[in-house]
């Protein structure tokens, strides 16, 4: 039970789990990634009467361009 494998998570028996947490990126992250170099611009969501989604998203700043569809969990 002294030994490395069971005292050091980082290096034993959690190391897959530590290298996993690494590659993870946060929502934010995602997010800010996804949207480039609309992040910094003014954005907004235009709700939808009809078809399969709720909405889209638009950047104001760059004079209504479409980003993506939203879903209902969105609105």
């Amino acid at each position: 039970m002294n030994s490395d494998y069971w005292t050091d998570p980082k290096n034993g028996f959690d190391k897959d789990w530590h290298e996993q947490q690494k590659h993870k990126k946060t929502q934010s992250e995602k997010e800010q990634q996804f949207l480039g170099i609309h992040a910094s611009h003014e954005l907004d969501r235009i709700q939808s009467q009809s078809g399969p989604h709720a909405g889209k998203l638009i950047c104001i700043t760059c004079k209504n361009k479409f980003l993506k569809w939203l879903p209902k969990e969105a609105f």
